[in-house]
């Protein structure tokens, strides 16, 4: 796995983070996109957690857990990460966008 990009961190946050995440920017009048944090995207962050999925892809046991519990795993020092501090780790970061009228 070479260079990581915005996608690919995008890609690691679960559908129901997400869908929570989108249900908020809608909740207020808003679409939502994500966007590179001022910080800069942590792409050996990306392609570490990229590479841990890719190795425990067989496994039956990482097959049953959910995925945050897979992201836990690859972040043991939170003690269960949450969708902001996961976005902080991958260096992105939410943007609610005003809808047209």
């Amino acid at each position: 796995m070479t260079g990581a990009t915005l996608q690919d961190a995008v890609d690691l946050i679960p559908e129901a983070w997400h869908d929570d995440i989108a249900n908020d920017a809608e909740s207020q009048g808003c679409d939502l996109s994500y966007a590179v944090s001022s910080s800069g995207l942590r792409t050996e962050t990306v392609t570490r957690i990229r590479r841990h999925f890719a190795a425990r892809e067989a496994d039956a046991d990482w097959q049953a857990l959910s995925a945050g519990q897979q992201l836990d795993e690859c972040f043991p020092s939170y003690g269960g990460i949450g969708w902001p501090e996961l976005l902080d780790e991958l260096g992105i970061t939410t943007v609610y966008v005003t809808q047209a009228p």
